[in-house]
């Protein structure tokens, strides 16, 4: 059998140290009252108040005359965009942390850096992930320019 050398100490003792913090982050999170993930993957958008058949009402229910402006109403509503923000956050932050684990492991055992070049470029594609939410504000910007 073969004794367990500092190498793998190491990488379990900072893969331990990865899921025990991640869990305290899960908890704390968990335990806030006034904090919930509905609420920071929604975000403000403006509808306009109509009846069933679709018709711009007032806030009596009463439809509105030509030229009166529609009631809008501001509510928080679910984003895809910060969803699939979030799911790729952490994909990329479990790739991170094997990359990282991975190189302290080779690092430790043969006392070798290796060339993370490749690595890098495997991370900047995996901001693509990152588009929906990108393109989502950008095009916030130009809400300013709508009648």
């Amino acid at each position: 059998m073969n004794s367990i050398n500092f190498a793998d100490m190491l990488i379990v003792l900072v893969a331990i140290a990865v899921v025990i913090s991640m869990l305290l982050c899960y908890r704390s999170l968990r335990e806030a009252h006034d904090w919930s993930l509905t609420d920071a993957l929604s975000e403000e958008v403006e509808l306009t108040k109509t009846d069933a058949a679709g018709t711009p009402i007032d806030a009596a229910g009463i439809p509105l005359a030509a030229g009166q402006l529609p009631l809008t109403i501001t509510m928080m509503k679910a984003s895809s965009s910060r969803f699939i923000a979030l799911v790729g956050t952490v994909a990329i932050l479990m790739l991170y942390v094997g990359f990282g684990l991975a190189c302290l492991y080779r690092f430790a055992s043969v006392n070798e850096i290796p060339d993370m070049t490749k690595a890098a470029n495997f991370f900047y594609s995996g901001l693509v992930l990152f588009a929906p939410y990108l393109i989502n504000k950008f095009s916030s910007v130009f809400s300013i320019f709508k009648p």
